[in-house]
C-alpha cells in the first residue's frame, strides 16, 4: 500500500508538469486543471500513506481524480501523445488508488 501511494503521487507529479511537457501552457484552462488536479491528488497520496481499506477518503479522492485526467484530453484539445499519457495513467492512477481501497490482505485474511 505504501508503494502504491507513493506511485500515486508520482503520478500526480507528472500531471502537475505535463502542460510544460506538451507545451499546452497556453490554455489556461487546461494549465489550472492539471496543476489543481495534480496537487490535490499529491496531497490525498502523501495523506493517504500507509493507509488502505474502504474507509480512506483520500483514496476515494484519487479515484476521482484519476476518472477526470481520462476526461480532461477529451475535453481539450491536446496532441496525441498528451492524450494517451492522461489515459493511460488516468487508468493507472485509478488502478493503484482502487487497489489500496481494496487490498488483498483483507480478502485473504476474510477466507481463512
Amino acid at each position: 500500500m505504501y508503494l502504491k501511494n507513493v506511485l500515486s503521487a508520482c503520478l500526480a507529479l507528472w500531471f502537475a508538469v505535463s502542460p510544460w511537457v506538451f507545451d499546452f501552457r497556453h490554455e489556461t484552462s487546461a494549465m489550472l486543471i492539471c496543476l489543481v488536479l495534480g496537487s490535490l491528488q499529491f496531497i490525498c497520496s502523501m495523506l493517504a500513506l500507509g493507509k488502505s481499506g474502504k474507509r480512506v477518503w483520500q483514496n476515494w479522492v484519487c479515484v476521482c481524480v484519476g476518472a477526470l485526467f481520462v476526461a480532461v484530453p477529451n475535453v481539450f484539445e491536446l496532441q496525441l501523445k498528451a492524450f494517451f499519457s492522461f489515459v493511460v495513467l488516468g487508468f493507472l492512477t485509478m488502478l493503484l488508488n482502487y487497489a489500496n481501497l481494496y487490498p488483498e490482505s483483507e480478502s485473504h485474511t476474510e477466507q481463512s
